[in-house]
This record gives C-alpha cells, structure tokens and sequence, in this order.
C-alpha cells in the first residue's frame, strides 16, 4: 500500500553507504511495484538541493538497470558536492513494467492519466516519507526534478502540476507519446521555471522499424531518417519553450545516443548551469 512506506539501508557494500531503498510499493491502479531510493548528502542539518529523479533503477546501481548502463550519479554528485560547496539530496522512484502508462502524460484523451496519479504520489506521498523519516526541512532547498525518455516528459510534468520545482532537466524526451500535447502543455509551466533539454543526433537507434513506417506523416517532424526525426521533435519542444517564452537552455550532442552513458556525459554541463543560475 501507498501509505505504508518503510526505509532500510540499500546495501552492505560500501560503495552504496549513503542509499537507502523503500519497501516495495503496490500501485493499485495499474497493479505493479515502485521502489523509492534515495541518497544522503553528508550534512542533513541544510538541505541545499532535491533532485527528484525518475527511473530510479538507472541511477546508481548498474545491477539493476534495465539496460546495464547507469548515470553514475554518486560519482558525479560528490565532485559537485565538494566544487561548489552545496549538498544534495536525491529521491529517485523506480520504474516498472507499465512504465509506458505510468509515464506518459499525454495519453488520449479520455483515458485515465496514470502519469498525473502518479506524480502526485510521488510530490504528496513519497517525498514526504522520506522527509519524515530524516527529519529534515526543505526551507532553504532547492527544488530540481530530472528524467530521460518517458521520464523526460514526467520532468516537465512534474514542474507544470508541482511549480516548486522550478529546475527542470529533460533529457531525450520520449515527444512522440501523445505529441503535440508536450508542446500544447509547455504554456503552463510556471514563469520561474528553467528547463535543461538535452538531446543526441544519433538518438534513431531505439525505433526497430523506420520511423516513416511508426507514425502519422502530417506530424512536423523530419521523416528523413530515424536520428533527423528524434532530433526535430525535441528541437520542436525547445522551440514551443522559446514561443511560450519559457526559459530554456538547450544542449547538443553530435554524436549522443539514447542511452545512460550520453546523458550521464550531458549532466556536467547541465549542473554547471542549474547551479549557476
């Protein structure tokens, strides 16, 4: 059940020692599991930063990531830690195997919007177990919510329905689930908000037919090739941020492909900025 959500050490080995793992979760709706892990900075007295992250599975441990890559993101979060003086906080939710409902909140209209259910878990529910159980505030936090794929559209979500996360990071969104509507729904993300959209040129590799084969040909989209058409539909959701004057900053990777190992090589650059601003 939802509401009884308990905390244990994620593992005996060292290089887990500052994560813990949540029971696993129930979600009655779609009927599958969520795990919440999250990672503790060394000092819990202030919390700097929240990175609210999803496919949580891909984040710290290359034993439970779907595809054997990870993000690495202890690795990356200590440098930033002692660079720049801040510590963070991560809580990432795991996905499961109706990720493509409960992460898509651009279904057909009619449909039940698992996304949206869920996303209110996780920000009503889920973040407040784990601030309970530290004893912790966020009174002086700042609030980043981070996704790749499917869970680059939740990012972007999450900060239209939440606007205390003000600091979005979407890479590669997964556009074509329900498109045009992300780029109907960028209007309503809130004036304070900043995104950092990343994507690859060479991103194509994930559709096993030719794009021209998958989807409806009146879309505004590059059907030249399966990289092209990956990179004008996240070109089009910049440009819909650039219209709806929303700040966004924009990051291109000749050569990135729509995996862990692109997008951990993107977050450098992308935290230098977020910190920045």
């Amino acid at each position: 059940m939802i509401d009884d959500i308990n905390f244990t050490k994620y593992s005996k080995n060292k290089i887990f020692k500052n994560l813990y793992k949540s029971n696993e979760i129930f979600d009655e709706e779609i009927k599958d599991i969520n795990q919440i892990i999250f990672r503790i900075p060394k000092d819990l007295t202030k919390i700097d930063n929240l990175i609210l992250c999803y496919d949580g599975q891909n984040l710290f441990d290359s034993s439970t990531s779907h595809y054997g890559t990870i993000f690495d993101l202890e690795s990356l979060i200590n440098s930033f830690e002692d660079q720049v003086k801040k510590n963070f906080l991560i809580i990432s939710v795991t996905s499961n195997s109706k990720r493509q409902f409960q992460y898509n909140p651009y279904l057909t209209e009619g449909d039940k919007n698992f996304a949206e259910d869920h996303i209110e878990n996780i920000v009503l529910k889920f973040i407040p177990s784990v601030k309970n159980f530290l004893g912790i505030n966020f009174d002086q936090t700042k609030f980043i919510v981070a996704g790749a794929s499917m869970g680059g559209l939740m990012s972007i979500k999450t900060s239209i329905l939440y606007p205390e996360f003000e600091n979005i990071i979407s890479l590669s969104p997964a556009f074509w689930f329900g498109y045009p509507g992300i780029l109907n729904d960028i209007k309503n993300l809130g004036s304070n908000s900043t995104t950092y959209l990343y994507t690859g040129k060479k991103e194509g590799h994930i559709f096993g037919d030719h794009v021209k084969n998958i989807f409806p040909k009146n879309r505004d989209l590059d059907f030249s090739n399966n990289d092209n058409f990956y990179f004008s539909g996240v070109k089009n959701v910049n440009d819909s941020f650039e219209l709806n004057k929303k700040n966004v900053k924009f990051f291109i990777d000749e050569n990135g492909l729509h995996n862990e190992t692109s997008w951990a090589s993107a977050m450098p650059e992308i935290f230098l900025n977020l910190l920045n601003n």
